[in-house]
């Protein structure tokens, strides 16, 4: 089959590869589509970052190159007793700990110290075929569409983050950066008990697309004062940061009130600035989110967006093939790094 591997900084090569054999306690999926998100375009981009070059990962062996895509939907083609039988539409959750160290026995595989992650340390799903756990593989609804259901994923992260703030009745809460997980916060907080929501983007795009859900727009530069304003002077209870940008955790920060919370979702290659005393002297929380736990996040993700309280539609941009993702996916997002969601067809390729 052909697969899109990565082998060094802007290098990802289409490979012809064995299909991959299932282990006992995996499936065998055939791939329907793949989600591009920012973590895939910065290893490719300014990697490596997280992929393994000169020592094999401590949990899967592997070093480069390695099979990209981590946002994957598809359908069962060899099954296991643990897991969803032959023909089931399934997202395969890609994040995988060891199962035996402090963390994984609380269900905490995030924060394994050998974690892994499907198209990051082993083969993900820019592929005709890829392999996963069995038993953390979501069924998803047949009638659900594979350009819709690829969002599954980071609709977890989006969940996951979410559950960070705790209450938000009557909150004001802000999301910075609409990216594909900024926007699904967004949704996500205009569906809640809040009060006011708040996004601030660079792009009047994707400030146009959430205003229109409902939001409160702003860019960078009026971000400050909107909030203020919306607030009644205090600042936002709760801010997402999900843009990742250098300077962004200090605006985060600076637009929270006293007391209240900032959750740090983006992240990229450049090192993060915040300023430390207004935490202190204002006693706010920082808090990361990342990932996400299959039976948790990935679960309840799948089922608003069956429910249609996530709407990806508003997100994506394009359906690529395969043989076209370099091109017309990597290459398009450097040069215009604030597109719309490209997602892949893999189907059209050859076993």
């Amino acid at each position: 089959m052909t697969a899109l591997r990565w082998h060094a900084r802007a290098d990802v090569r289409l490979d012809e590869v064995p299909v991959p054999s299932r282990a006992p306690g995996e499936v065998l999926i055939e791939v329907s589509r793949v989600g591009l998100c920012g973590t895939d375009l910065e290893e490719y981009r300014d990697g490596p970052l997280d992929i393994p070059v000169d020592v094999p990962h401590p949990l899967t062996g592997r070093v480069a190159p390695i099979t990209l895509g981590h946002e994957v939907v598809g359908v069962v083609v060899e099954s296991d007793p643990a897991g969803p039988p032959v023909g089931t539409f399934v997202v395969p959750d890609v994040v995988v700990g060891c199962g035996v160290c402090w963390w994984c026995q609380r269900h905490e595989p995030g924060q394994c110290p050998r974690l892994s992650v499907r198209g990051m340390h082993s083969d993900g799903g820019l592929a005709r075929f890829m392999v996963a756990d069995a038993a953390s593989c979501i069924p998803l609804p047949p009638d659900l569409l594979p350009d819709v259901a690829v969002f599954s994923e980071p609709a977890a992260v989006a969940v996951r983050a979410f559950r960070k703030a705790g209450d938000v009745a009557g909150a004001v809460l802000c999301v910075q950066g609409a990216g594909a997980v900024g926007t699904l916060l967004a949704q996500l907080a205009l569906a809640s008990t809040a009060a006011v929501v708040v996004v601030v983007d660079p792009d009047e795009g994707r400030r146009a697309i959430l205003a229109a859900a409902g939001a409160a727009c702003f860019s960078v530069e009026d971000a400050a004062a909107g909030v203020a304003a919306l607030s009644g002077g205090r600042g936002a209870d709760v801010v997402f940061e999900c843009s990742g940008a250098a300077r962004a955790p200090r605006q985060a920060t600076a637009i929270t009130r006293p007391g209240g919370t900032v959750v740090l979702v983006g992240f990229g290659p450049a090192e993060l600035t915040v300023d430390w005393l207004p935490l202190v002297l204002g006693e706010r929380r920082l808090i990361g989110s990342a990932a996400h736990v299959w039976d948790v996040d990935v679960r309840a993700a799948v089922s608003l967006i069956a429910r249609g309280v996530l709407d990806p539609g508003v997100i994506t941009s394009a359906t690529v093939p395969l043989e076209r993702a370099i091109v017309d996916g990597f290459e398009r997002l450097v040069a215009y790094p604030r597109a719309p969601k490209i997602l892949v067809d893999p189907t059209g390729g050859s076993a």
